[in-house]
């Protein structure tokens, strides 16, 4: 018996090792466009182009609603810089909490985003260099606890 509980304490004491040593994963959420209902925000550390293409993360956050309201969705917009076109990837659904409630992938083709949409800033912001002029946040949750400003 003891030797199970040394092999289990061994691979917990491993597990949060490897877990420490992994490096986090950073966010920078810039708000970009704002409705009456919602905000949308910009993972800047997400911009990056790599072969002509890039994967930014945005996020649709409810402009109201108090700071325990986490309530919110994250979309990966995935960019083609040679024809200047994009689709929609991975869509996460938030609840209030915070925790994820769902999580889908939607069959689109890549197509040239229609001017005046936030998909076609999200292809100037990976294309042109652009960078959205909003107010920066480290996460989600710290955007909401700042008043969603």
């Amino acid at each position: 018996m003891k030797s199970k509980t040394m092999i289990a304490t061994t691979s917990a004491i491993a597990v949060a090792a490897l877990a420490a040593a992994a490096p986090a994963m950073a966010e920078n959420w810039t708000v970009f466009s704002n409705s009456d209902q919602t905000a949308y925000l910009i993972d800047v550390d997400t911009l990056a182009l790599s072969e002509g293409q890039a994967v930014a993360r945005i996020a649709r956050v409810p402009r109201q609603g108090d700071a325990a309201d986490q309530r919110h969705e994250t979309e990966e917009v995935e960019v083609r810089c040679a024809d200047q076109t994009s689709r929609s990837g991975l869509t996460v659904s938030y609840g209030p909490d915070g925790a994820e409630t769902d999580r889908y992938t939607e069959e689109m083709p890549w197509e040239r985003a229609r001017q005046g949409t936030i998909y076609a800033e999200v292809v100037s912001y990976v294309c042109d260099g652009m960078k959205p002029a909003g107010a920066s946040a480290p996460t989600i949750a710290a955007f909401v606890a700042a008043g969603r400003k």
